[in-house]
């Protein structure tokens, strides 16, 4: 689903209370009425959603000004959404085209206008003359919508009523309260999947910015602006073709002409060449070859001889100067040869979050996951085996200390098989539903008098749960499939419930923190 869905699809208190006067207002006479907000509070999706779901029955006509338009095409645009095959001359008032239009017939008529400050004064005139002649004539019904800025078209209109005892009407588009900020927030960002930080860094960005949705959709293009930049950093494909052909010149280069070894065969060259030529002039003139000759000419030198003689001569043992080899032994506990990670779940760091929220330090969180002692198991199953055998050994020595356990722990047994009852019907609700957290206390009679305090017995449940060894009791309501329902359904509790601040918590949470009083 897209963004643009999304924000079709949602539904804000706010809103739903300015489109249902419209339609009040509309529904049974004939009225110009000025929606104003300042910029960006949303007056175009505003214009459009009440045309397609609260006008039903209608005549429509919209009108989208721009700067450049005149008023013979507002006027234009306005009569040929009226009737099929229009006739009227653009340069005549508008409810003179109207009357030659529709006759007498009847007529239910909808004009809604988009950035209506840009209209001329004549044009508001004209559509206040029209407003007044459908009240006069039985059958017809006009309605005009203006949405335009705050106090932009307060001077015309208040001209052209000035004297005739009725005046058009005004509603004001408010901005957003801070839970529909973050509702508007998550509905429009719900398809990125962002992590815990991702989330509480969205939060808040949205707090700080103006409660208006053009300024909250503003944040899509920051995220959009920061990934740009952030692909810019990297290289080039054109950059990184460069670099490897420059690489493949170079090792091209080695191939061919190698450097190491061609003094040796130049040495071995240049050695043999006056042997071969006084050999050669020897033969020549006595046609065999005298042994003090042989005997006085260097033997030749092989390359690999001639190598090793000038490497003896150039390396010199220098190991003693070295300094001792560092042992890692002993340097950390657990060391793993295989290097293997252990990788935590996203329901632990959700559990780790909620419960640093509640003044605790994420510990008992992570100490009774199961996804993470078996992840640990497999990375440390070659130590485990290692020690096998010291474990047995200390199994046998504290074995005869059990004799002396005492017997008398049945009240015990019996009072935490009660406190484990409480909350386990929770136990069978999807783990992948959401509820609403009310309060976390130390005690059950403090849960109980909660309950009765806000009158919430018929909505609230308790489960029991354990932080840093201390039993706490939660109380919370209702049921939710997904996290959008239950963001709503927060913000439609009692407004004694809202002063407690509840928040949304995941059933799959519930049931870890339930599993701890065991």
């Amino acid at each position: 689903m897209t963004r643009d869905t999304s924000v079709a699809a949602l539904d804000l208190d706010t809103q739903v209370q300015l489109l249902s006067r419209i339609q009040f207002l509309t529904r049974f006479s004939s009225n110009l009425i000025q929606i104003t907000g300042r910029e960006g509070a949303g007056k175009t999706w505003l214009a459009q959603r009440y045309l397609e779901q609260w006008a039903q029955g209608s005549n429509q006509t919209l009108l989208l000004c721009h700067r450049a338009q005149s008023d013979s095409q507002h006027r234009s645009i306005i009569l040929k959404q009226l009737v099929a095959q229009p006739v009227f001359n653009d340069q005549d008032p508008l409810q003179e085209s109207v009357d030659r239009m529709l006759g007498s017939g009847p007529a239910n008529l909808l004009l809604v206008i988009d950035d209506a400050h840009l209209l001329s004064a004549t044009l508001i005139a004209e559509l206040w003359a029209l407003v007044q002649q459908a009240q006069n004539i039985p059958g017809w019904q006009i309605n005009v919508l203006l949405f335009s800025q705050s106090g932009r078209l307060d001077k015309y209109l208040s001209q052209v009523s000035h004297g005739q005892g009725a005046a058009p009407l005004e509603l004001e588009i408010v901005d957003f309260s801070e839970q529909e900020v973050q509702t508007f927030v998550e509905v429009i960002f719900a398809t990125d999947r962002l992590d815990a930080h991702g989330r509480r860094a969205l939060r808040d960005k949205a707090a700080a910015s103006s409660p208006v949705p053009g300024a909250l959709m503003q944040l899509e293009q920051t995220e959009q602006t920061n990934m740009a930049s952030s692909r810019s950093r990297t290289l080039s494909p054109m950059t990184l073709l460069a670099v490897l052909l420059v690489v493949a010149a170079a090792g091209l280069a080695f191939v061919f002409f190698p450097a190491d070894d061609s003094a040796p065969v130049a040495a071995q060259t240049e050695s043999q060449e006056p042997a071969d030529e006084a050999r050669q002039a020897l033969t020549l003139s006595t046609g065999q070859v005298e042994v003090e000759l042989s005997e006085s000419l260097p033997e030749p030198i092989s390359g690999e001889t001639a190598l090793s003689r000038d490497v003896t001569d150039t390396i010199n043992d220098d190991s003693h100067h070295l300094p001792q080899e560092i042992s890692l032994e002993g340097l950390t506990v657990g060391r793993s040869d295989d290097n293997q990670r252990v990788v935590l779940p996203s329901d632990v760091v959700d559990a780790m979050i909620s419960e640093q929220e509640l003044g605790g330090s994420g510990a008992m969180a992570v100490a009774d996951q199961s996804a993470i002692e078996e992840a640990v198991s497999e990375a440390i199953q070659p130590a485990d085996t290692a020690e096998q055998t010291g474990r047995e050994i200390a199994s046998v020595a504290v074995e005869p200390a059990s004799d002396s356990e005492p017997v008398s722990a049945a009240p015990a047994e019996q009072a935490e098989e009660e406190s484990t009852n409480l909350g386990a019907a929770l136990k069978g609700v999807d783990k992948r539903h959401y509820a609403l957290q009310l309060a976390a206390l130390k005690s059950l009679s403090a849960a109980n008098k909660f309950i009765a305090e806000y009158q919430i017995a018929n909505i609230a449940t308790i489960y029991e749960t354990r932080r840093n060894g201390e039993p706490w009791f939660i109380v919370i309501s209702g049921d939710y499939p997904n996290i959008v329902a239950a963001r709503r359904a927060e913000t439609q509790l009692p407004e004694r419930l809202q002063v407690v601040q509840p928040w949304v918590k995941s059933y799959a949470q519930i049931h870890r923190e339930i599993e701890r009083v065991k």
